[in-house]
């Protein structure tokens, strides 16, 4: 039963770190994009007292489309990093925070396109991949 206890209690803290995480760089992808394309002034806010959600603060003379898709690209790179780790059940947290970073740009992608399938298809897509990733990192763990 401690077993139990300590696998639920591992899993729990890592789900946390790596929601954190990836919230993180995907702000981050935003700001480092946005300076990159000439912003004068590029902020990731992850905590905010004021606001339910981190976002990113850009003051930008021109409008960059290109800054929506950078925070899709950091979480995956950092996703990918992952499977550099030599045993499994590490490899399949690749799943979960490509799945998460997708899913955290389902916003991104209405703000881009303008259309509501592809912020739910991002939704959808993400979640089921965060899940199956969870499923996989959890069945692995179990068998070892």
């Amino acid at each position: 039963m401690k077993s139990l206890f300590r696998s639920i209690s591992s899993m729990i803290l890592i789900n946390i770190l790596i929601i954190l995480s990836t919230i993180t760089l995907h702000e981050l992808g935003h700001a480092l994009s946005g300076k990159l394309l000439g912003c004068a002034q590029a902020k990731a806010v992850i905590y905010d007292t004021e606001s339910a959600n981190p976002y990113t603060e850009l003051v930008c003379y021109d409008k960059v489309d290109k800054m929506y898709l950078s925070g899709l690209a950091l979480t995956t790179l950092f996703g990918i990093s992952f499977l550099t780790f030599d045993d499994k059940p590490n490899r399949y947290l690749s799943i979960v925070i490509i799945g998460f970073g997708i899913f955290l740009s389902s916003l991104d992608v209405f703000d881009l396109t303008g259309y509501n399938f592809f912020k739910y298809f991002f939704m959808i897509f993400g979640l089921i991949s965060f899940i199956i990733g969870q499923i996989l990192y959890g069945l692995e763990k179990s068998l070892e």
